[in-house]
């Protein structure tokens, strides 16, 4: 019975995220489309001091790199990666603290969303940060982070 009523609230959710808002199905002529989420949440250093790119105005952007940690177990003890993001800030008012603020080494905390675009003949792949927040300067570590190990 738990299993039916689970499937039911499934198929109604799928329901729901596939319907265009305010139009019904006999009313497209082409197939409905899905909703979808592009958000990324990030913890992590500061990799270099961020640059201004793009000359000053509203299609400048502040870029900088950061990077985060996954560690677990393995069979042959802790083991630890590094991965590295390329971070650009677009918003004026947070492109401008990023630049102001941010430094190598400092911890922040930032939401944004995945962007890929070709550059050269390259494909370079972004996160576009929508917020981002300032938890520490280099050197300020505490035993929280032990702790954060997730």
């Amino acid at each position: 019975m738990f299993g039916r009523a689970l499937r039911s609230s499934v198929f109604q959710l799928q329901r729901g995220l596939l319907r265009c808002e305010g139009m019904s199905e006999q009313a497209t002529n082409f197939p409905l489309k899905e909703k979808s989420v592009n958000q990324v949440t990030l913890l992590g250093r500061v990799g270099q001091d961020p640059q201004l790119r793009g000359g000053i105005g509203t299609r400048s952007v502040t870029v900088f790199s950061m990077a985060t940690n996954e560690r677990w177990q393995g069979e042959d003890g802790p083991m630890e990666k590094t991965t590295w993001h390329r971070i650009a800030v677009f918003q004026p008012g947070l492109r401008d603290l990023a630049l102001q603020y941010i430094r190598k080494g400092h911890r922040v905390y930032l939401t944004g969303k995945i962007d890929t675009t070709m550059y050269e003949g390259q494909r370079i792949t972004s996160v576009i940060a929508d917020s981002i927040i300032f938890l520490s300067k280099e050197g300020a570590r505490d035993d929280t982070e032990e702790q954060d190990d997730m």
